[in-house]
């Protein structure tokens, strides 16, 4: 069953709503502000959008995802940008795990909402370090904490995401925006086993976290009011019909 995430047109507000639009622009935009280099690679492009705009900033990208009908609408949004822009991109159907880079590594790697989907993610994190150019940058963006989806095999919080890149990658970046974890690390130039969590990562975890919880609290909370006020509502005029015999 293809995931069909949209993420092309969630981005210019044409589906879904107002707090999903800006949240799918502020982890694109963060995406894309994290790139470095020249050469990108995108796995999991889905429609394309991370990576035209990238092309639009002069990065030569890669594109590849599992879904034909996503790249197809890549495609046909490709097709509407300046031939500048069209030269520095390619979209292939392709699984990163069998994908064929040849002699040449990028400079970045670049895994938005694909981490979740995998029983053993930490193959996919050696393949993008095995695409990557000598101190290369991973970008990862995964939903925070449960995210209840058919395909989603793991659950996230910013320890157990910190803890499966550390072997391969130096963290540079790590925030939450909009319910999602966001990433950025460089490749290390020999594996390291993750040492003990010292006291100040362990506070930057809970720093995190905390702050989402609060976030999450203060949004039930507010649901929980809109729900009891339209009861109230419901109640109100319940009473005014029988109180008229109706």
């Amino acid at each position: 069953m293809p995931n069909n995430d949209r993420v092309s047109e969630r981005y210019y507000g044409q589906i879904n709503s107002e707090d999903s639009h800006e949240a799918t622009r502020s982890r694109i935009h963060w995406i894309c502000a994290q790139a470095s280099g020249s050469r990108v690679l995108d796995v999991g492009c889905s429609q394309g959008i991370a990576s035209i705009l990238l092309a639009r900033e002069g990065f030569s990208v890669t594109g590849i995802d599992l879904d034909a009908a996503s790249l197809r609408f890549a495609r046909a949004e490709l097709a509407r940008e300046s031939k500048p822009v069209r030269d520095q991109i390619a979209f292939q159907l392709a699984s990163i795990l069998d994908f064929e880079a040849g002699e040449h590594r990028f400079d970045t790697v670049i895994l938005g909402e694909i981490l979740e989907h995998f029983a053993h993610p930490g193959r996919l994190i050696a393949r993008a370090s095995g695409l990557l150019a000598r101190g290369g940058k991973l970008i990862v963006t995964v939903p925070y904490g449960y995210h209840p989806y058919h395909d989603h095999k793991q659950t996230f919080y910013a320890g157990s995401l910190s803890r499966l890149l550390y072997p391969k990658f130096r963290e540079c970046a790590l925030e939450v925006r909009h319910k999602y974890l966001c990433y950025a690390g460089v490749k290390r130039g020999r594996p390291a086993s993750p040492p003990a969590p010292g006291a100040d990562r362990l506070r930057r975890w809970m720093e995190l976290d905390e702050a989402e919880f609060l976030r999450i609290e203060q949004e039930q909370q507010r649901r929980m009011n809109q729900r009891k006020a339209a009861l109230d509502r419901a109640a109100a005029r319940l009473k005014q019909f029988e109180e008229r015999g109706e």
